[in-house]
């Protein structure tokens, strides 16, 4: 991982052609499809039309509302990052590299402010097509769970942006699929979505556009095989509002409150359980627990070169 001092620092650009865009972390939905649709292309991960990017990335640094496009840090490729006592680094490049060693943007990213905040994003763009179509299947929960499953095992799953299960507050035994394709395709996922829902006796139905749920207050990382029973659980004892992420095993948590101690109190109860399955959890609103002895030795002999407490 690259690492520059100030006279290196990205300016500001777009570059069509390797699909990149360098913009402040403050920028919001509206500024990044602005300078993205000109060029008909888009950044598919933003999950609240009106929050910074920054908050977003914060927010939810397991997985954003897609299946299809992977984590942000898989779609930030760099970025410039201010350091507690001002300076300015540049982390990373603006095309999609391999990396040897620690993957120090992929730490700072998940480090809530531990170490400084991000200034400008390197972003990874995706085609814009013409149609953004979401598709909602209703019906009883357990045969939804199946119809989820069953959309996970074809090769449909690598054309969605998204497929969620939903459940608490406003929604109500709901599994919802979203699509960005060009138009002469959209019958054909209709037609398939069809099929599903009328091999598991669930009613479909759909609207234009894409989802975004906005910032999450609790993520959960867990398997895809246990999610929905998490989800479940959620809803049913904690009334949170929760956005399971199919493909990936995240929930993305929605609480009253966003009270810091309650939702340690949530997360703490459902620990064994992720651990278990190689997951874990995180909060914009707690920060993070130590790290394990590795990753302090690491993190030891960052603050020491980079002069921090």
């Amino acid at each position: 991982m690259s690492v520059l001092t100030e006279e290196r620092l990205f300016e500001p650009f777009i570059d069509a052609t390797d699909g990149v865009l360098c913009l402040p972390a403050g920028s919001d939905e509206a500024e990044i499809e602005r300078l993205a649709g000109l060029h008909g292309l888009r950044f598919p991960l933003l999950h609240d039309r009106g929050a910074p990017l920054c908050d977003q990335v914060a927010a939810s640094p397991f997985a954003p509302a897609s299946s299809r496009f992977g984590p942000y840090c898989d779609n930030i490729t760099g970025m410039n990052w201010e350091l507690p006592d001002g300076r300015r680094v540049r982390i990373g490049e603006r095309v999609v590299k391999s990396t040897t060693g620690y993957d120090l943007l992929r730490f700072l990213l998940g480090t809530v402010g531990r170490y400084g905040r991000p200034v400008d994003y390197v972003l990874r763009l995706r085609p814009a097509c013409e149609e953004s179509q979401t598709f909602f299947l209703r019906g009883d929960p357990v045969l939804l769970r199946e119809a989820a499953a069953g959309i996970l095992r074809t090769s449909w799953i690598h054309w969605f942006d998204s497929v969620d299960v939903l459940e608490g507050g406003e929604f109500s035994s709901l599994l919802r699929v979203a699509v960005n394709c060009p138009a002469e395709e959209c019958d054909a996922y209709l037609g398939f979505l069809s099929g599903i829902a009328a091999r598991h006796g669930l009613s479909l139905d759909q609207s234009p556009g894409l989802p975004m749920d906005g910032c999450p207050d609790l993520v959960i990382k867990t398997s895809p095989e246990v999610l929905p029973d998490i989800v479940q659980l959620l809803s049913g004892e904690y009334g949170a509002k929760c956005v399971g992420l199919c493909y990936c095993g995240v929930v993305h948590v929605f609480l009253p409150g966003q009270n810091p101690d309650s939702i340690c109190r949530i997360a703490q109860a459902l620990e064994p359980g992720l651990h278990a399955v190689g997951g874990d959890w995180s909060s914009r609103h707690v920060m993070p627990v130590n790290p394990d002895s590795p990753e302090t030795e690491w993190i030891g002999k960052l603050k020491k070169e980079w002069n921090l407490p």
